[in-house]
């Protein structure tokens, strides 16, 4: 019985330290963004803005560094992911009300493109199928990837580049 204990303690004790160093690794990401400002959670009728669509279920991945799908912005619960409804607004400004994390509100103002990918760090996809908002939070450029569940919704929405 002693024999498989010690294994078994080794293993667990190796597993701990890797969630330790996980989570390490998390508080010193959003650490070292803590420059961004908090982004707005507002809502499109504190914008003046009605609603042009939605909202839409859709899926938040996350938000990362422009051009960089792998560097997940993690500060002020960006790299969330979670459920989420997503309405745009008519002026170009989108709300995501999401589950379990602080509601985002992107103004159109700050909107520089929204595309489409085949994927960011937690959701990778192939194809097309995340629809991917570009935006500037203070001085950085970030892109926020939604997996929408209705394929309609995201190529309705991948229409609206620009504002009506």
């Amino acid at each position: 019985m002693s024999e498989q204990l010690v294994p078994v303690l080794l293993l667990a004790a190796l597993f701990a330290l890797i969630l330790a160093a996980m989570a390490w690794g998390w508080r010193r990401r959003g650490r070292s963004q803590q420059h961004l400002p908090a982004p707005a959670g507002t809502g499109l009728e504190t914008l003046g803005e009605g609603v042009a669509h939605g909202p839409v279920d859709a899926v938040y991945v996350d938000t990362v560094l422009a051009e960089q799908p792998l560097e997940r912005v993690v500060a002020h619960g960006l790299g969330q992911r979670s459920k989420a409804e997503v309405t745009l607004g008519d002026r170009g400004s989108w709300h995501l009300q999401r589950e379990g994390a602080p509601a985002l509100t992107i103004p159109a103002a700050v909107v520089a493109e929204i595309t489409a990918g085949p994927g960011m760090a937690g959701k990778f996809i192939g194809g097309d199928g995340l629809l991917i908002i570009r935006w500037r939070l203070g001085d950085q450029l970030l892109d926020t990837g939604l997996r929408l569940a209705s394929r309609s919704d995201h190529d309705l929405l991948l229409t609206r580049k620009d504002p009506a």
